[in-house]
């Protein structure tokens, strides 16, 4: 039993110095975030001289953090209502649709996950411009929308499967129509795998910046947060003072509702539609 315990305890202070050797990056970006720009070039692995929140308030000011956040909460929120409207849709009716165009479809609606993004992503650029969609906050929810969907139909297709389709059979003989066996049967037993799409999609969107800089590109006002970040950087300067700081801050709101919500992730993977 000694042995046994000692092994475990062994194996739990490893698991803590992994853990801590893993956020040693987003711990020194805490850290740095109070000092001044001389400070945190010289002496980057110590502690800063004061806590203020002087950096973060200029900060706050300097990039109209205000507008980033009403921008960033747009993306997330629309491409995120625009997914978990229309990807359980078309999920339950490629799932439930036994064809071989029912299956043709599938694989072109989950193709993109098959194909790294930088393989396409200076057509999606033309094409986008060819819209006069280049710098729109439409373009972005458009393009985010349609980047998150193959992998939130593919998970949810999966998870339809688990439906008992005798279910929607008892449904139809009581004289149920289609739309209300979707809404009223087949959604609700849908939530566990919905609630992970959700999670997973609002994680990305929020900190997106690759989409951001190809599609909204220098429109000022139609940056998110992730690519003003980005902006304050390029070969003749490095404002990492500001950086640093404006880093925080944009991870708090994620941090927040990755914590509140993190059970959701692998249990709406791993839970079945039914249990019986």
């Amino acid at each position: 039993m000694m042995k046994k315990f000692r092994r475990v305890n062994w194996l739990s202070v490893i698991i803590f110095l992994c853990s801590i050797f893993w956020l040693l990056p987003l711990i020194l970006i805490f850290i740095n975030s109070f000092k001044p720009y001389n400070d945190m070039i010289q002496q980057f692995l110590s502690l800063p001289k004061s806590w203020k929140l002087d950096m973060y308030v200029e900060t706050w000011m300097k990039f109209e953090f205000p507008m980033l956040i009403s921008n960033t909460l747009l993306y997330t929120v629309t491409t995120v209502l625009a997914i978990a409207l229309m990807a359980p849709m078309a999920a339950y009716k490629l799932s439930r649709t036994k064809s071989r165009f029912s299956g043709i479809c599938f694989i072109l609606i989950i193709m993109p996950m098959m194909v790294p993004f930088q393989s396409y992503m200076i057509s999606l650029t033309r094409v986008v411009a060819s819209l006069n969609l280049s710098g729109t906050k439409l373009g972005q929810i458009l393009v985010s929308t349609g980047l998150c969907m193959p992998l939130a139909v593919y998970m949810i297709h999966g998870f339809v499967k688990n439906v008992p389709y005798e279910l929607e059979e008892c449904a139809r003989i009581d004289g149920a129509s289609n739309v209300r066996i979707y809404f009223n049967i087949v959604l609700p037993l849908l939530k566990p795998i919905l609630t992970t799409v959700v999670v997973l999609d609002t994680l990305s969107c929020w900190n997106d910046i690759i989409t951001n800089q190809l599609i909204v590109g220098g429109s000022a006002k139609a940056r998110n947060i992730q690519n003003a970040l980005y902006m304050q950087f390029s070969a003749q300067t490095s404002d990492w003072e500001h950086a640093l700081p404006g880093i925080v801050m944009s991870m708090i709101p994620a941090l927040i509702f990755f914590i509140c919500m993190q059970k959701h992730i692998v249990g709406g993977m791993t839970a079945g539609a039914v249990k019986g």
